[in-house]
């Protein structure tokens, strides 16, 4: 059944617009809110009541598969929900996050089901993803009405983390920022810095000397293998050496630990040896371990510079390698907007297999910090905006979907590939535009 919330959504005529990507910044900002206002018209409408709380399917053209996590389930629309009511001060949309904080906190109550997931501890597909959206949430709830909740995933990963001569760690087999441990760990640092958590701030510091203790030396500083027992090596933000660099310089300086940021140096070492530079364009390799990575080069958050752009930030935040850090970020900024994004990337560059989204596309590209490249900016928000599919006054997007993602055309909901995650680099354009705070925080997306 679909849920009586909707109903309080003022539902306006459709924005009458064509994206122009020279036009002025206010009314490029009113079309960007007005363009995640109708996405979150269209979420609304997908929302399903549940016992406790609402649900979005993770696919509403194959509404079977209802996940609760962070990349594709129920806590990244959670996420959106906050970020569009402190966009806009529309209560309809705190209730529906709220509803949906609900559903997530309900979730945890069932620990069978969780422990049966094999990357139950995770960021983006286990129990650590719920805790951010239940944070985030719990800013506008009753005071106490998610702390049981958040106080359960806390509880959870503390139970779930295996403690050896190294430190701790909860997944078998993992390292990597979206599966594995450096996830978990950068939840941890980051709840602790929310709410000043020592336990919490503990657990992540344990966490990130066993992380350590996994780096495979380099002739040039220090990697992460994506998997421990495979020879993976994705060097780039989501699975590999720059998303780990990322927690342990983050840990490394929230616990003043000098071994971790040595980690983090050794690791932005290994990615400065493996950058390949020509005519001031900066190309990281996406990886080696299969024939098919050979050669390729990405430019989204996930694989390629929009994610590892980040490392930059946080290093330079971090006070690690600033000079080199700086000059880094430089020249990963300039690449992208010199190989002709938004349309089909220049040669060196592989165009991703979804093209548009936050994980692979040319939304993680949006979601950086670019006001000082507007020009960019405004050229991919053209792009997704003409690519936007239209139901009346509700507004989505459709992708046909890889094979490793099970083929076949897909309307996403999440964070990752869908409305929500797309959604969410609108509305952090729209913030940056209006000199406001993002109106979400991601723990590994660093405000500059």
């Amino acid at each position: 059944m679909k849920h009586c919330l909707i109903l309080l959504i003022i539902f306006l005529p459709p924005a009458a617009f064509a994206a122009d990507e020279s036009q002025p910044e206010q009314v490029l900002a009113t079309e960007a809110l007005a363009l995640a206002e109708d996405v979150g018209r269209w979420l609304a409408t997908n929302a399903t009541e549940q016992p406790i709380g609402i649900s979005w399917p993770d696919d509403a053209l194959n509404p079977e598969a209802v996940g609760y996590d962070l990349a594709s389930g129920v806590a990244g629309k959670v996420l959106y929900f906050v970020a569009l009511y402190r966009a806009t001060e529309n209560p309809s949309y705190l209730q529906l996050a709220l509803s949906g904080a609900d559903y997530l906190a309900s979730t945890l109550q069932n620990v069978e089901a969780l422990e049966a997931n094999p990357r139950k501890a995770s960021l983006y597909t286990g129990v650590a993803g719920i805790g951010v959206a239940l944070l985030q949430a719990q800013h506008h709830a009753g005071q106490s009405r998610y702390s049981d909740a958040i106080e359960n995933v806390i509880s959870l990963l503390d139970k779930w983390g295996v403690h050896d001569s190294d430190g701790i760690y909860w997944s078998d087999e993992f390292n990597d920022l979206i599966y594995g441990d450096a996830g978990t760990i950068l939840f941890l640092a980051w709840y602790a810095e929310q709410t000043g958590d020592m336990s919490a701030r503990d657990l992540a510091r344990q966490g990130a000397k066993f992380l350590l203790a996994q780096a495979n030396e380099a002739a040039d500083g220090s990697f992460w293998y994506f998997r421990r027992s495979k020879p993976f090596n994705l060097p780039n933000f989501s699975h590999g050496t720059a998303g780990i660099s990322y927690v342990l310089a983050t840990v490394g300086t929230q616990t003043n630990d000098e071994l971790l940021r040595l980690g983090a140096q050794a690791g932005f070492n290994y990615i400065k040896s493996i950058a390949e530079i020509e005519r001031g364009l900066l190309r990281i390799p996406y990886g080696w371990g299969s024939d098919s990575w050979q050669g390729l080069y990405e430019f989204g958050w996930a694989h390629g510079l929009a994610g590892t752009t980040s490392l930059f930030v946080r290093l330079q935040q971090s006070g690690i390698d600033v000079e080199s850090a700086a000059e880094f970020e430089r020249l990963a900024r300039h690449t992208l907007e010199n190989i002709n994004l938004p349309n089909e990337p220049a040669s060196g560059f592989a165009e991703p297999s979804t093209p548009l989204d936050l994980r692979f596309g040319r939304a993680g590209v949006l979601a950086l910090d670019n006001t000082e490249h507007a020009e960019l900016r405004n050229r991919i928000w053209a792009h997704i905006s003409k690519a936007v599919v239209r139901e009346g006054q509700t507004a989505h997007w459709e992708v046909d979907a890889p094979e490793f993602m099970g083929g076949g055309r897909a309307a996403y909901t999440g964070m990752f590939h869908g409305a929500a995650g797309i959604g969410l680099a609108i509305l952090r354009m729209h913030a940056q535009i209006t000199g406001r705070p993002p109106y979400v925080e991601l723990p590994d997306y660093p405000t500059k």
